[in-house]
C-alpha cells in the first residue's frame, strides 16, 4: 500500500473510530443508567480498540456496538453479556439449517424490528429535563439532532463536539462573578447578590470569578475585577482576590492577574490573593508573580481579612465596619 492510499484512509478511519466509540460509549451509558450499573469508558475503548485491531489482522469489517441490538436484548430481558453468546449461536444455526427461510423472510419484517429499537432509543422525556435544566443544553440537544439527521452519523458527531465547545467556551469566557461579604447568623463570607442583608467589608472588595482562567477570559476578568472597584460605595483601600474557583490558570491569565495588580497599585490599593490552591500557586510562583504580590499577600480568606482589619486599624485608628468577628 502506498504513501497516498494511507493519507486517503486517514480521515475515514478517524471518522470510524469517532463514531465506532461514540456509538459504543453513548449506547452503554444509556442503558446503564436504566439498569443501574456503570460503565468504564477507557475500558470500552480499550476493548473496541482492541477488537478493530483484531478484525483488522484478518481484513474484517470495523467493530462496534449495535444500538438496536442492544435495544432489543434489552427489551427481552437480556441483562448480562451471555445474551450475545445465545446470539452467535443463533446466527450460526441460521446460516447452516436456516438459510432458505431467511431468505424469504421479508425485509420490511427486518427494517421493523429496526424501527422498534429505534424507537425505544428515543427518549421524548429526556429532552423535556433537558429543557428544565439550561434552554443552551436543548439548544445543542436539538441542533445535534438535526445535524444527525440532515448530515449523517459523522458529521452528526462532529457538529455535536463543535457545538458543546463552543458551548463550553461561551459560558467559561464570560462566567458568574461575585462581590462577597459576611451575612448575620451565616459562617464565612458569600456574594452580597445572594443574600440582600449581606454587608461588605468597609474598604476592601473580596472579588471571586467563577471559573478557571485563561486567554478567553482574562481580559473579561480584568475589566470586570476593575468594574468592582469602580462601583465601590467606599473608596477601596484592598482587593483580595479569592481564587477558591480558578483551579488552573494559562500565562494570558496571568499576565491580566499582573496587570490587575499593577493598576490597583497606581491607585494606592493593595492587591491580595486568598484561598489558591497548591498547584495554581506554584504556577505563578513560576511566572514570579508571588514575588510581585508578595507571599504575605496569598494567605487563607480569613487570615487575609483579618490582615486586613489590623492594617485599616492602623491606618484610621478603628476597625472598619463589616468584618464579622475578630480573627
Amino acid at each position: 500500500m502506498s504513501g497516498a492510499d494511507l493519507t486517503a484512509l486517514l480521515l475515514p478511519a478517524i471518522g470510524v473510530a469517532i463514531v465506532g466509540y461514540s456509538d459504543n460509549v453513548l449506547t452503554a451509558r444509556s442503558f446503564a443508567t436504566r439498569n443501574g450499573y456503570r460503565v468504564d469508558a477507557n475500558a470500552e475503548l480499550l476493548a473496541l480498540g482492541t477488537s478493530n485491531l483484531a478484525a483488522g489482522m484478518v481484513s474484517g469489517f470495523p467493530v462496534s456496538s449495535s444500538a438496536s441490538r442492544t435495544s432489543i436484548g434489552d427489551a427481552l430481558g437480556s441483562r448480562t453479556q451471555l445474551h450475545s453468546l445465545v446470539a452467535v449461536v443463533a446466527v450460526v444455526l441460521t446460516l447452516v439449517a436456516g438459510r432458505p427461510v431467511l431468505a424469504m423472510f421479508p425485509a420490511a419484517a427486518l427494517g421493523a424490528l429496526v424501527v422498534y429499537a429505534a424507537v425505544r432509543l428515543v427518549e421524548l422525556a429526556e429532552f423535556r429535563r433537558i429543557a428544565r435544566f439550561r434552554r443552551s443544553e436543548l439548544v445543542l440537544a436539538v441542533a445535534t439532532t438535526a445535524a444527525v439527521l440532515l448530515l449523517g452519523v459523522l458529521y452528526g458527531v462532529l457538529a455535536a463536539i463543535a457545538l458543546s465547545i463552543l458551548d463550553l467556551l461561551r459560558r467559561v469566557a464570560r462566567p458568574h462573578d461575585g462581590i462577597l461579604g459576611y451575612v448575620p447568623g451565616v459562617a464565612g463570607m458569600h456574594d452580597i447578590d445572594d443574600y440582600p442583608d449581606a454587608t461588605r467589608v468597609l474598604g476592601l472588595v473580596v472579588y471571586r470569578y467563577d471559573a478557571p482562567m485563561f486567554f478567553a477570559n482574562a481580559d473579561d476578568f480584568r475589566h470586570r475585577a476593575l468594574a468592582a472597584v469602580d462601583d465601590s460605595p467606599t473608596p477601596v483601600e484592598w482587593f483580595l482576590l479569592n481564587a477558591e474557583a480558578n483551579v488552573d490558570v494559562d500565562l494570558t491569565a496571568v499576565d491580566a492577574i499582573e496587570d490587575l495588580r499593577a493598576e490597583l497599585a497606581r491607585r494606592g490599593i493593595v492587591f491580595a490573593m486568598a484561598r489558591v490552591k497548591q498547584e495554581l500557586r506554584e504556577d505563578l510562583d513560576r511566572a514570579g508573580l508571588i514575588a510581585r504580590i508578595g507571599t504575605d499577600r496569598v494567605p487563607t480568606l480569613p487570615t487575609a481579612v483579618n490582615a486586613y482589619r489590623v492594617a485599616y486599624t492602623e491606618r484610621h485608628g478603628t476597625p472598619p465596619p463589616g468584618t464579622g468577628p475578630a480573627g
